[in-house]
């Protein structure tokens, strides 16, 4: 089969989202298809079109940024000037032109499958400017979805929650993204600590963006709490601290300067490092206020790691069905406290049921899913 992808960001750009992409991408290559992906040409020293491990990208000048997109006005252009030899269309949410690239799809009867990556959340204190580019998205991406073939979602368990994807039970194909397990070892392990100055400490993670959904404040704000029962405590933070599209990290900064002594901020880190990260951690914390689908959570526990997560829908769906880690009540300091102190205390009480991810997430079966629901249009 010949299948586009349509995303706004793709490699070498470093989001979870980005890395489903890829390796969906990847592995349907390597199935033998032919896949090309149109995205932005988000750094300027990008080539224009090449191929990366086998996908044909090609990558569209941007005009400016605008929250966490950019603006391409060729984007349409160019996807109706390639379009024409593809089988099927495989969109990749949030994508702001996915009303235009709808109309284009349906005008040459292209088969068109959505996967959702969580509804658009904004910052509350972002006032009406924020609450209006929300109801915009909801109105494209309702169209989109009402003339897709399919809505491939992670979880049901999200997706009934969604004032979004609750409205198209109808579209939903639930395939879990594809993951790789990566094999780290101890040396690798040592190494890693010994080069960011953590030797001797227990060390808690947590990996994604600072942004006001991710929840991190409330992590932050546990420190304390945790320092008092776990006095070798150490934080390690890996993702991009100060983001161009929200202030949060406004909010966080004083708490970040009165916990330093407590605390490693890595920045944003690539593979097969972040894979060692995890393996370092005691635990991994997941305090998010809202989270369609933690992708850390499941590479922390594919390395043998077990999770503290907010019991919100979507995030909390891997420890409720394989129980490598526990759930506690958002948006709470002392919840989230207690709960990555009491999984420290019985770690093997959760490592345990480790062969159940490692059942459950399995990356061959996510690409033969893609494989039958593209081939069976």
């Amino acid at each position: 089969m010949n299948i586009l992808f349509l995303l706004t960001y793709y490699r070498p750009h470093w989001t979870g989202l980005t890395q489903y992409a890829a390796r969906l991408a990847e592995g349907l290559v390597e199935d033998g298809h032919k896949v090309e992906v149109l995205t932005s040409q988000h750094k300027r020293n990008l080539p224009r079109e090449e191929i990366v491990n086998g996908v044909k990208v090609f990558r569209v000048p941007y005009l400016s940024h605008f929250l966490r997109s950019v603006i391409l006005p060729s984007y349409p252009f160019v996807f109706w000037r390639i379009l024409k030899n593809s089988s099927a269309v495989v969109v990749f949410l949030p994508l702001q032109e996915i009303f235009l690239v709808t109309v284009i799809a349906r005008l040459f009867n292209k088969k068109m499958y959505l996967v959702h990556n969580g509804d658009l959340v904004l910052p509350k204190n972002g006032g009406y400017f924020n609450r209006i580019v929300e109801k915009v998205y909801f109105l494209g991406t309702s169209f989109g979805i009402n003339n897709s073939d399919k809505i491939i979602i992670h979880t049901e368990d999200y997706a009934s929650n969604s004032k979004h994807l609750s409205k198209f039970k109808e579209k939903w194909k639930v395939i879990l993204p594809p993951f790789k397990k990566v094999e780290v070892s101890r040396s690798s392990v040592n190494n890693f600590k010994r080069k960011y100055n953590l030797e001797g400490k227990l060390l808690i993670g947590f990996s994604g963006r600072f942004v006001e959904e991710k929840g991190v404040d409330y992590l932050l704000k546990a420190i304390p709490l945790i320092i008092k029962e776990v006095p070798n405590a150490h934080f390690i933070f890996c993702g991009e601290h100060k983001v161009n599209y929200e202030n949060f990290w406004l909010k966080v900064e004083p708490l970040i300067k009165k916990y330093k002594r407590y605390l490693t901020l890595l920045g944003l880190i690539s593979q097969p490092e972040v894979f060692i990260f995890y393996k370092s951690l005691e635990v991994l914390v997941i305090p998010s206020r809202t989270d369609c689908f933690p992708f850390a959570q499941v590479e922390s526990q594919l390395s043998g790691t077990p999770s503290v997560c907010t019991d919100i829908p979507g995030a909390r769906w891997i420890i409720k069905v394989a129980g490598m880690g526990l759930l506690v009540k958002p948006r709470n300091v002392e919840a989230l406290a207690e709960g990555i102190v009491n999984v420290i205390k019985n770690r093997n009480q959760f490592t345990k049921n480790y062969y159940k991810v490692n059942k459950l997430i399995n990356y061959q079966n996510s690409i033969r899913k893609y494989e039958e629901l593209l081939e069976s249009g």
